[in-house]
């Protein structure tokens, strides 16, 4: 197994799946419905069946299984509690396996207990619980705890396996408890046993001693596994009030058992170790041992693990002389590493003191790491190295392909090679990384991602110092990517991480998908890590610093301010599953589809594409006295925002802009709005946030459209404007900007000079289409070529008809 295998799973809380039990009771009970009972009765633990009865009928339902408060004052317990319906004693236990009763009339020819139980193929060591016993007075019975694994089948013919005024019809019963462990079947209901499975491990444990001043005692009991190379797969456990295996007469009212914490115990410590000729003195928790007097021979060492499942495996260091037994639980989730040090051979070590480029130490240089990038071009002896062994000389290779340089020191008889990757020159791009394994949150560093340029076209990906839980695995080079003229980018490889801790994860399929596109990169990395069958989805998510949103939904364990921090863009979204954990006054954080607190400003992207509600919210945008264009992406009207009043684009019929007043605003819909006076800092309550798709208004050739991309270049593009209290259509210059939340107009078509807007009803003059402040002046000519004024700015006072301004046709009305 590979060195790394632990490190990731237990840092990424990927422990504890199938190979346990729901032991803490703390989930939501369920309903519980007894089998053949017709209904409901009391409620069970999640996983778990208990002994609760509906009686005949419905007469005589009895609730036996009761949860109660949890061990430490918090969470729930289990309460088995023995009680009397209808002159019998109804026995309280609890199981993995379904419960069972039968009986004829009121309570002849009695018989219970349970069946099955649940699928599971790992191998146990034992079973722990905390418990507190209390006994009715003058009961002389033990409460019983009960556990077994098989395989296979078992099947007993006949049983009667329901509780009725005549004599119930009998039906096969597979895997009742009694017959798994050979118990006695006398006195029991049902026939002969017509199949077998193979019994593979049990424990059978009786409680006798009360529990004192509401204390809780402790029990670690091991589970005794048969002869036998059968594999489990199918797992039960009881736990019961009474002496389960006694008659059924001999069950006391009010006896009572309380468990919680219910866990199966793998051992990963070794039973024994010894080393031939000498005295180790073996102790499991012992973990180190001095032989360095002898010299290791394999043959000499023997050694048992304590565990009935799980691995111990020996490797040998020729390096160190150091024999490393490793211990290994069934459920893979811990190890125990035992040491043994060995006198030393004389031998070489294989390693480097040093490597040079061009005269200079590589930076952060060891003789333990073995993975070194550099940004340049491999040149014949550019490269020196020297042997940490006295009188031997390194060999260096090339490999111009992989721009990978090998190192090594063939005369130690090591095999340790060093490798130098000489990386392209490569353009940095500040990102954003989210990094994920399983759905599971694992870092979101912010770090630079460089992309190469190759001759034919493709591009390269580089990720130097990719860290992994905590780790540095080392660095990600993914070549030959295809990109399209649009900027996208896609490529499907295999690829090993370049580095001392990421090469152990060995090859690794990646696809790399996202888009290139005015100097800002995104893209996804999936890639898939296989280990001892399993395998392990890891995804990297690259986002430009400036995103406006951050998707991290169906991603758990997820740290909110670390995904936040090396943002760049105050108006990026970050959305998160129902139930995240967000520090008090975060803001712009999603979780499920309610935000605290959304704040919003026009100098930086706003996009949105999932709804949410959010109880505040702000935006952060000057309005001067006057008009000006607007789009929200939210509902909202203009007295909440604090304008006189906001008007819609309806009409255009070819020289009038017609604006009428509304009382409400649309979200994603631009409109015009007046301020009375100097506004800043909107602030609103409760507003339903829309995905922010803008929409066009059009109205002949002139559309009205909306924008939440800041800084949006307006040349060419016309903008409302107000000039000495009069309503202009202004045209963007060169360098002529629009921040978000505002709304700008186009015109299909012949550009225009002189138009008019209708605002509630008064109609305003402009007397010309006017540039930005960055416009430049321009020649204008007559259609048949002949220069009427130069280096104008308007076309102001220009008789009615058709010019040439840049090559375009101009109409002046």
């Amino acid at each position: 197994m590979k060195r790394l295998f632990t490190l990731l799973l237990v840092g990424s809380s990927l422990a504890g799946w199938a190979q346990q039990v729901n032991g803490s009771f703390d989930e939501p009970w369920e309903d519980c419905k007894p089998y053949n009972g017709g209904g409901s009765q009391g409620t069970e633990p999640m996983g778990w069946n208990g002994s609760n009865t509906r009686g005949l009928n419905g007469t005589g339902k009895t609730t036996v299984i009761e949860s109660v408060t949890g061990r430490g004052g918090t969470g729930y317990a289990v309460q088995c509690q023995n009680k009397t319906a209808m002159g019998n004693v109804i026995p309280a236990y609890l199981s993995l396996g379904t419960p069972w009763a039968t009986s004829k009339g009121f309570g002849s020819n009695a018989d219970g207990g349970c069946f099955g139980g649940i699928e599971f193929t790992y191998i146990p060591d034992a079973l722990e619980f905390y418990y507190q016993r209390k006994a009715a007075s003058g009961s002389t019975q033990s409460a019983t705890v009960v556990a077994y694994l098989w395989s296979g089948t078992y099947i007993q013919a006949s049983v009667p396996q329901s509780i009725s005024l005549t004599p119930p019809t009998p039906s096969d019963m597979q895997d009742r408890d009694r017959v798994i462990l050979g118990k006695s079947l006398d006195g029991c209901q049902g026939g002969n046993i017509t199949q077998e499975g193979t019994l593979v491990a049990s424990l059978e444990h009786s409680i006798t001693a009360n529990t004192e001043n509401g204390n809780w005692d402790y029990a670690c009991i091991p589970f005794t596994y048969s002869p036998t190379t059968t594999k489990p797969a199918k797992l039960n456990i009881i736990f019961a009030a009474n002496d389960y295996f006694a008659a059924r007469s001999a069950n006391v009212s009010g006896d009572q058992l309380v468990i919680d914490d219910v866990k199966l115990i793998y051992y990963h410590t070794l039973k024994s170790l010894a080393y031939e000729g000498e005295s180790l003195t073996f102790d499991e928790e012992t973990l180190t041992y001095d032989l360095s007097n002898v010299e290791y021979e394999a043959g000499k060492l023997s050694f048992e693990k304590k565990a009935a499942g799980g691995t111990a495996v020996a490797t040998y260091d020729e390096t160190t002389a150091k024999l490393s037994i490793k211990v290994t639980s069934d459920d893979k989730l811990n190890s125990t590493t035992y040491e043994l040090q060995f006198k030393m051979p004389v031998s070489y070590t294989g390693k480097l003191s040093s490597i040079s480029y061009n005269g200079t130490p590589l930076k952060g240089f060891t003789e333990d790491t073995h993975y070194y990038s550099l940004t340049a071009d491999y040149t014949a002896g550019c490269l020196t190295a020297t042997a940490s062994d006295e009188g031997l000389t390194p060999t260096i290779s090339y490999d111009a392909e992989s721009r990978i340089a090998t190192i090594s020191v063939p005369e130690s008889g090591q095999n340790i090679n060093y490798y130098v990757k000489f990386a392209k020159e490569a353009t940095p791009y500040p990102s954003k990384l989210l990094i994920t394994m399983v759905g599971m949150y694992l870092s979101a560093p912010a770090q630079e991602v460089g992309i190469t340029e190759n001759e034919d076209g493709t591009i390269g990906f580089q990720l130097i110092g990719f860290e992994f839980s905590g780790v540095n695995m080392g660095d990600i080079y993914v070549d030959d990517i295809a990109m399209d003229s649009d900027g996208n980018i896609y490529k499907e490889d295999v690829i090993r991480i370049f580095g001392d801790f990421g090469v152990e994860l060995g090859d690794l399929p990646i696809t790399l998908k996202g888009q290139l596109e005015d100097g800002e990169l995104e893209c996804d990395l999936d890639i898939t890590w296989t280990n001892e069958g399993y395998q392990y989805p890891i995804k990297v998510t690259v986002y430009p610093p400036t995103t406006p949103y951050i998707d991290a939904q169906g991603i758990s364990s997820l740290n909110v301010a670390a995904v936040q921090e090396g943002l760049t863009n105050p108006n990026c979204i970050i959305y998160t599953d129902e139930g995240t954990t967000v520090s008090e006054g975060s803001e712009n954080v999603v979780v499920g589809t309610s935000c605290t607190k959304l704040k919003l400003n026009k100098s930086n992207d706003i996009s949105i594409p999932y709804a949410f509600t959010a109880t505040e919210a702000s935006l952060a945008r000057s309005f001067a006295t006057g008009w000006h264009s607007i789009c929200l992406p939210f509902a909202t009207t203009p007295e909440t925002l604090g304008a006189e009043q906001a008007q819609a684009f309806t009409a255009f019929d070819g020289n009038t802009l017609t604006f009428e007043k509304v009382t409400a605003m649309e979200a994603n819909v631009p409109y015009l709005i007046y301020f009375a006076k100097e506004t800043e800092n909107i602030s609103l309550q409760n507003i339903d946030a829309a995905v922010t798709v803008p929409q066009s208004v059009t109205h002949g050739n002139v559309t009205f459209t909306g924008n939440y991309e800041a800084g949006r270049n307006m040349e060419g593009l016309y903008g409302v404007a107000e000039k000495d209290g009069a309503q202009y259509i202004m045209r963007g210059g060169a360098g002529s900007t629009l921040g978000s939340t505002g709304a700008y107009f186009t015109v299909s078509g012949s550009e225009v000079n002189s138009l008019h807007l209708r605002l509630d009803g008064i109609e305003t003059s402009i007397s010309g289409v006017q540039t930005g402040q960055d416009g430049q002046a321009f020649d204008i000519y007559s259609l048949n070529g002949i220069k009427v004024r130069s280096q104008a700015a308007t076309t102001d006072g220009l008789p009615k008809g058709i010019y040439l301004i840049n090559g375009k046709k101009h109409i002046v009305k």
